[in-house]
């Protein structure tokens, strides 16, 4: 599609080539516009991250790389993490299928950039940053039936390179569909990305007469629309607005936490005038506490030193439960099984049990849920017995 604007400042002319990601035509299409158009400068649907990303798919080192769970678990984006590595899976699996890799079509405009010398503009709004404002517009209702859906194939559409040039053809009716099945999700990833990159576009198009921009299919119409906008100055585009992540508070975690260790501080305290008693009361929960965590490591089969781990930790971190058992035993279950983007991506495509119970991500799940629910059994165990029943 071909659009000439007026920035203020200069004419420009905008070319936008909607793609599919894993589709050789697209990376033909590509290709085709700019030998003929021979842009000013080349814009893609690529943020930075995504961007190294695709520059290094080659690298064997890299695909080996290994993933930082313990961080992903301590800044709580567990959930993040699972839906973009399931996403880039299902991705990769349709690239597999067609034989070419997702995003060729975006590599192809980098290296045509590279070879004639032209400008490269990454457009788009930080994946993480709209995989947040995603979850975060959605009930966990909601985030549960997406998380089902991209899980299970049941319902796998069959894709052949045929029904794939008509996605393409029909972008619009796909979005219109997600519009309507789930509103907020369509403002995020669509809407808010469409006002991202118009406003993106538009900024570069001074000084230039002409630019071309790889883009999705199912973002050239919402694009074009603001980007009209834009050169009648109707809207305004704040980009720190569309970068903007709710700061969320758990009060329910915050208010158990509190009770939890009212209920513990009373129980220890009606018994203070019995050494004995209270002597005999914390060897039995350090016992039941720690033994029941270190069940859960050696039923998950953790490594010695997770074991040891959840046996020390779990008694101590019950009385301070905004640290879980399972969050320290998982730290220690990491510094001796490594977990690498092969792992993410058996543990996605596996299935066969044997080999899922074997992968190392799930390994290092297992050792985090099971410590940790062993650690909550023996503390719910106490409670009866704090409260003097």
């Amino acid at each position: 599609m071909h659009i000439k604007i007026n920035n203020g400042f200069n004419d420009c002319d905008i070319y936008l080539i909607g793609t599919a990601h894993v589709s050789e035509d697209s990376v033909n299409k590509v290709e085709q516009a700019i030998l003929e158009i021979d842009p000013d400068l080349i814009a893609i649907e690529l943020d930075n991250e995504r961007f190294f990303a695709l520059l290094n798919e080659g690298d064997n080192n890299h695909s080996k790389k290994n993933i930082d769970i313990l961080k992903i678990i301590k800044e709580g984006n567990v959930g993040l993490f699972l839906i973009h590595s399931i996403l880039a899976n299902f991705q990769r699996d349709i690239g597999e299928k067609f034989n070419i890799k997702p995003g060729s079509e975006m590599k192809k405009a980098v290296e045509l950039a590279k070879t004639y010398k032209k400008p490269l503009s990454l457009i788009d709004r930080p994946i993480n940053i709209t995989l947040k404002r995603a979850l975060d517009s959605m009930s966990l209702k909601e985030k549960l039936t997406l998380l089902y859906g991209l899980l299970d194939d049941k319902d796998t559409i069959k894709l052949d390179k045929e029904s794939l040039n008509k996605m393409v053809d029909n972008a619009e009716e796909l979005t219109n569909l997600l519009n309507e099945l789930s509103p907020s999700l369509y403002k995020v990833l669509v809407d808010e990305r469409d006002r991202y990159m118009a406003k993106n576009i538009f900024d570069i198009t001074s000084g230039r007469e002409r630019i071309l921009v790889v883009v999705g299919a199912g973002h050239v119409k919402g694009i074009v629309n603001y980007l009209k906008k834009l050169e009648k100055n109707e809207i305004d585009i704040n980009i720190n607005e569309l970068m903007e992540l709710k700061k969320k508070k758990n009060y329910f975690k915050i208010a158990f936490s509190i009770l939890l260790i009212g209920i513990i501080a009373y129980g220890i305290y009606s018994i203070s005038s019995n050494p004995e008693a209270l002597k005999k009361l914390t060897i039995e929960w350090i016992l039941i506490n720690g033994g029941l965590s270190a069940l859960g490591v050696i039923l998950a089969r953790g490594k010695v030193p997770s074991i040891i781990a959840a046996f020390l930790a779990a008694p101590i971190t019950s009385l301070i439960p905004i640290i879980g058992a399972g969050y320290v035993v998982g730290a220690v279950e990491l510094k001796y099984r490594k977990i690498t983007s092969e792992d993410i991506s058996q543990f996605l495509k596996t299935e066969d049990l044997k080999v899922l119970m074997n992968n190392n991500l799930m390994r290092v799940l297992m050792v985090v849920a099971l410590s940790s629910i062993g650690s909550a059994i023996g503390t719910f165990y106490f409670i009866p017995r704090f409260l003097g029943a």
